[in-house]
């Protein structure tokens, strides 16, 4: 069966619960929006498998001093059916704690989501840094 429009609702708003969670640093929401055995892999490497691996690398990240960050995400396109889902979309993140200037992040998301106990989830989360600052190792 194709996505309804309750589905593609449900996956935009998972989107808006990652970065919300994400940029106030709410690692146990933030890893919430992903399966119990969900990955986030960035530029081809995978950096955390399983939500108790997803709440220590936010809480490695925010101790090791990395920037405060909030992210946008555009041109979201969902599809699949039944309880599987593609989710590609455009993101950029600013830096909120020098002032805003250049992208921090300019990538593309490429994501496996999947409806499971009642909610929308990402399986796996896929970001390709394709331009900004943290793509120059700044």
């Amino acid at each position: 069966m194709a996505l309804t429009l309750a589905d593609r609702m449900a996956i935009h708003d998972l989107v808006a619960d990652y970065n919300w969670a994400i940029d106030h640093v709410e690692a146990e929401a933030w890893a919430a929006t992903f399966t119990e055995d969900g990955a986030l892999v960035a530029n081809g490497v995978e950096r955390a498998r399983g939500r108790a691996a997803l709440v220590a690398y936010l809480a490695e990240r925010r101790a090791a001093g990395k920037p405060q960050l909030r992210h946008w995400v555009s041109n979201l396109r969902v599809s699949g059916e039944g309880t599987q889902a593609r989710l590609q979309a455009y993101v950029m993140a600013f830096r909120i704690d020098e002032g805003l200037g250049a992208p921090y992040v300019m990538g593309e998301y490429d994501d496996d989501v999947v409806h499971t106990g009642g909610r929308w989830l990402f399986r796996a989360r896929r970001l390709t840094v394709v331009a900004g600052a943290s793509a120059t190792g700044r």
